[in-house]
């Protein structure tokens, strides 16, 4: 089985690529051959446009059995905890649109320049199919952003209107691919932050990624 593994950054997944190079029983320099499963490690860059530019070139998706998107998210909610690792269920773009001059947030979909529920979309979320592959952990929604979120006023209405749970830079990019190449894919963030006024001091970046990878090496090896 085929599984491609993407992140935006190498750091994000440095770990599983280090336990992948020891334990796989044989690699070249794109993938890792490993109990009947063939991983292949991919690097979008950062953000949609990288992210959408990236798995629309990749010339083997016909090939891929299943997309393990992984990374790290900022956290809506304090109902989860840093360094908790989530699935995401549905993701949105969150800055795709237009601001009014009261700094409200309107969507493609506010602004009748796309139907909320043509393919993939549906009341404007792109939901993940459910498949074998869903994982045990917490169920989350997510919104994705090109520019994250860091001030009070921006905060209250991206909560206001999106009401998501998680927010990160890539999410909604992956899933836009995944259903379009109607791939399975499950989509696995690691909480580094709350969404809160930007504080780097508060942030626990290693943890995260130390959860987050534990996880990846165990669902890697189970499935």
């Amino acid at each position: 089985m085929k599984i491609l593994l993407v992140a935006a950054t190498l750091e994000e997944i440095k770990p599983t690529i280090e336990y992948l190079e020891f334990h796989s029983e044989s690699k070249n320099f794109t993938e890792y051959n490993i109990r009947n499963k063939t991983i292949m490690p991919y690097i979008t860059g950062v953000g949609p446009t990288m992210t959408a530019f990236a798995l629309g070139r990749y010339q083997r998706m016909n090939e891929i059995k299943l997309l393990i998107h992984a990374g790290l998210s900022g956290a809506f909610t304090r109902s989860l905890e840093i360094a908790q690792v989530v699935e995401v269920s549905s993701e949105q773009f969150g800055d795709l649109g237009a601001e009014d001059q009261d700094g409200n947030i309107l969507s493609i979909f506010d602004l009748n320049l796309d139907n909320p529920n043509r393919l993939p979309f549906n009341l404007g979320r792109i939901e993940r199919k459910i498949t074998q592959f869903e994982s045990k952990l917490k169920k989350c929604t997510g919104l994705s952003v090109s520019l994250t979120s860091g001030s009070n006023s921006r905060i209250q209405r991206m909560s206001s209107k999106y009401k998501a749970d998680i927010e990160s830079m890539e999410g909604a990019s992956v899933f836009y691919s995944a259903c379009m190449w109607d791939v399975p894919l499950i989509s696995i963030r690691s909480i580094s932050n709350y969404v809160e006024p930007r504080n780097k001091e508060n942030w626990n970046i290693p943890l995260a990624i130390k959860t987050l990878n534990q996880f990846l090496i165990d669902y890697i090896n189970q499935i």
